[in-house]
């Protein structure tokens, strides 16, 4: 197996597994802080899908973001280029995110637009260095590793947790 077809088996199986984390619930569960320093699922969800949208478009294919081309900053009043990396705790837990139903068209935008990319990644493609932050300079391969696969499965854990104290019923994983 090549490596990107192994990068592709991980990062397609993460996209359906957000899918039906996100796709049952309803407003107030999207929405619900379980504690005063924790966020809502509808941040956390964002956060991530932004952060996929922003690597994979705009940082490694140099191309806009699905997020702008859909001026989606605009019509939910969110920010235009933060994806909430770094963003004081007050203003996370203020956000107001469009529930599933309007979130996950977005999402599945953006894992249409990576996937020929994934689909063409070449070994020189894999080790080209890009500048990632807060990492700093790494090889595309750490890149998707990392922010994708490993942050997106680490986000995806803290949803399906959420999801279980908030005794919300659903597909599991």
């Amino acid at each position: 197996m090549e490596i990107r077809d192994y990068l592709r088996h991980f990062i397609d199986q993460l996209h359906e597994n957000y899918a039906k984390a996100l796709e049952d619930l309803s407003l107030e569960q999207w929405q619900r802080r379980l504690g005063p320093t924790t966020n809502h699922i509808g941040f956390t969800a964002w956060h991530w899908i932004r952060t996929e949208d922003n690597v994979v478009n705009f940082v490694l294919q140099r191309k806009n973001t699905v997020w702008l081309e859909q001026g989606l900053d605009q019509q939910w009043h969110l920010p235009k280029a933060a994806q909430g990396t770094g963003m004081e705790p007050d203003e996370a837990h203020a956000m107001t995110v469009p529930p599933p139903a309007e979130f996950l068209p977005y999402a599945r935008a953006v894992w249409e637009s990576t996937a020929p990319y994934y689909a063409g990644l070449t070994a020189d493609e894999m080790n080209r260095i890009v500048k990632v932050m807060p990492f700093g300079e790494i090889p595309i391969l750490q890149a998707i590793g990392q922010t994708v696969i490993a942050h997106g499965n680490q986000h995806l854990g803290e949803i399906w947790l959420t999801r279980e104290l908030q005794e919300t019923t659903g597909q599991g994983m």
